[in-house]
């Protein structure tokens, strides 16, 4: 089981730096219809993943992702996951079925992964309290440990929450 768990961690793509690219808009409604806009995160670390309930990776990821608020209550962090093109009801169905209790953002017909330059699902950005993506990566992670934590915690810390 060890070894299983230590091949699929190698399989992980990288983690890419963002660079000086401004950071995207991403204004839109959420599942429950209320408008919404990442720069009202602002002073926050956001983790922003794009995903779809087609997507087996994306499904896979899902459940590390929705432990990351509890795993970081009480600091200035926030999930943001945006289902690009796909119902409510559809999404509804899913997160219930999968028993994901989540925050949803709605980007319809592939219009706000446009200025994110997502390409395929899931892409995850890591935003920093100062409003600004820092890193990206494609395909499924284990958000719960390892790298990819640190890299939070170390957002967080950046903005003095450590």
């Amino acid at each position: 089981m060890f070894a299983a768990a230590a091949a699929a961690l190698a399989d992980e793509d990288p983690i890419h730096p963002w660079g000086e690219r401004p950071t995207p808009v991403l204004t839109t409604k959420s599942l429950e219809g209320k408008s919404v806009d990442l720069r009202d995160l602002q002073g926050r670390v956001v983790l922003v993943n794009f995903w779809a309930t087609w997507c087996g990776p994306c499904k896979e990821e899902l459940p590390a992702l929705a432990k990351l608020p509890k795993a970081f209550a009480g600091k200035p962090f926030e999930l943001v996951t945006v289902n690009d093109g796909e119902s409510p009801e559809t999404i509804s169905r899913y997160l219930k079925r999968a028993k994901l209790d989540i925050p949803v953002w709605l980007g319809p017909e592939n219009t706000a992964a446009s200025g994110w330059r997502v390409q395929g699902l899931p892409m995850t950005f890591l935003v920093d309290s100062k409003g600004h993506v820092r890193y990206w990566v494609y395909g499924e992670r284990n958000w719960g440990e390892g790298e990819s934590f640190k890299l939070i915690e170390s957002l967080l810390a950046e903005a003095g929450h450590a």
